[in-house]
């Protein structure tokens, strides 16, 4: 009897330590991923930004980050929540989904024709269409945004825009064109660069 009972107790002192063990274990992985997460979200994406006025043109190069804070997927699994916050899951994404993004943007000299501010934040929503492997080759998307950017020359406060992209590599890389509906800042190109 005394023998059962020190096997026993060995055993749930055993099963306890190793439940103990994986939840720190988890925690860490959790605390790891999450932080992982945050410094490759510091990888700027590289883009052109058109400046210009009625007697002259130049094109600036800028710095942007692209942060989805929401994605509703078309395609999420039926036994999980097709809306996903921040970390956004590359194949539900690329794989048909409607998100909202921001934009912080800085370009690099000043915008000496049109006046507007080195600095500037767009934000707007976009489709993400699949277009090959359900996405995880190639896909596209297609959006409207607004760029909040101020100008010292006329007062105004920012700009509309069109955007279409393509994405390669489970969405982590890609093109983005804009053609912003202002007549000083026609367009921007930008290499698209997102780690999810």
């Amino acid at each position: 009897m005394l023998k059962r009972v020190l096997v026993s107790t060995i055993l749930v002192v055993l099963v306890i330590t190793n439940s103990s063990a994986q939840d720190t274990n988890f925690t860490h992985r959790k605390t790891s991923k999450y932080l992982t997460w945050s410094l490759l979200q510091l990888i700027p994406s590289p883009t052109l930004v058109s400046d210009a006025n009625n007697d002259n043109a130049r094109v600036q190069f800028g710095l942007k980050w692209q942060i989805i804070p929401v994605n509703f997927s078309f395609r999420a699994n039926k036994f999980v929540s097709p809306v996903q916050f921040f970390v956004i899951n590359p194949v539900r994404r690329v794989a048909g989904s409607a998100e909202l993004f921001v934009q912080p943007e800085v370009v690099t000299s000043g915008f000496k024709y049109s006046g507007f501010n080195n600095f500037a934040v767009s934000t707007g929503g976009r489709f993400i269409i699949p277009i090959q492997e359900l996405g995880e080759n190639i896909s596209a998307s297609v959006g409207a945004k607004y760029t909040f950017r101020k100008n010292d020359l006329t007062g105004e406060d920012g700009y509309s825009g069109i955007e279409a992209g393509v994405y390669f590599f489970g969405g982590m890389m890609g093109f983005q064109f804009v053609k912003n509906l202002h007549e000083n800042n026609k367009f921007s190109v930008s290499i698209y660069l997102k780690y999810f």
